[in-house]
């Protein structure tokens, strides 16, 4: 869980050139899938699925794990309010401390998908282990 976290904030915190993540003047968006269409409409193929893919699957393990750690946690709108907040967390920490890094309400909506991927996936193995265990 803890690599997870500190991973989740290595990508968020920190430039990385190659992805062209943090290189640029940041910015913020407060509106929903503007981003996202403006990906689509504006830039390649390739720069639309690193941003949509990374920011889902970043926090795929982390929905994974999240059950695992946290016991309580037994219905897939906890695992997503815990997402939504933690990407909320990053999203104002980029704004208020980096002016390299983009604020955005679509990172906020597609790491929260990437959170309830990671819970569903989860039950899912865990299902299947218990199934298993019967036969």
């Amino acid at each position: 869980m803890l690599v997870s976290i500190l991973y989740i904030f290595y990508l968020t915190m920190f430039p990385h050139p190659a992805l062209g993540i943090g290189v640029g003047a940041g910015g913020i968006n407060l509106i929903p899938f503007k981003m996202l269409q403006g990906l689509w409409t504006e830039e390649s193929l390739r720069i639309f699925i690193i941003n949509v893919g990374g920011n889902i699957f970043l926090f795929v393990p982390f929905g994974f794990l999240l059950p695992w750690r946290f016991r309580r946690i037994h219905a897939v709108y906890q695992a997503a309010i815990i997402g939504a907040c933690f990407s909320t967390c990053i999203e104002v920490t980029q704004l208020l401390l980096l002016s390299n890094r983009f604020t955005d309400i679509d990172d906020i909506i597609l790491n929260t998908f990437g959170t309830i991927i990671g819970y569903l996936l989860y039950k899912f193995v865990k299902a299947g282990t218990v199934e298993n265990m019967d036969a």
